[in-house]
């Protein structure tokens, strides 16, 4: 195979895997999981209007609750079992841990205080990364 064949072989497998990952239809899970990233990123619109804020919040405090009863692809796939309801376990376990960082964004605009808003929007963030770093399959 001459160097330009191999060359174009392997630009034409990634494009299609970066297409074919483009179609990938969501799971409910990531569906939902994107309702709450999108209601916090809504944040930034309410800027300092504390009171629209606080329903943007109270958004996604709904739909992750709508996520307990949910199952990330990962856990889907695994054999029933212990294993399997452990890995549930601490899914509902991480979750529940997000939900408090939500009731502490809360309680931060309630407050009025720009530093407890920006002290919990970090433990949002930094709650969202320790959740997708476990429960999301790398491709």
């Amino acid at each position: 195979m001459t160097m330009f064949k191999r060359v174009f072989s392997s630009v034409l497998v990634g494009s299609l895997l970066i297409v074919g990952n483009a179609f990938a239809e969501e799971t409910p899970l990531e569906e939902k999981m994107d309702e709450v990233s999108g209601c916090l990123k809504s944040l930034r619109r309410a800027g300092d209007d504390y009171a629209k804020a606080l329903v943007f919040v109270r958004e996604a405090q709904v739909a992750l609750i709508e996520c307990f009863a949910l199952s990330p692809a990962m856990i889907e796939k695994m054999p029933e079992g212990k294993e399997k309801a452990i890995a549930m376990a601490n899914y509902k376990k991480t979750l529940a841990a997000s939900y408090q960082t939500l009731c502490d964004l809360e309680l931060a605009y309630l407050s009025e205080d720009e530093d407890k808003i920006d002290d919990a929007k970090d433990a949002v963030k930094k709650s969202r990364k320790d959740g997708h770093r476990e429960f999301i399959e790398e491709d």
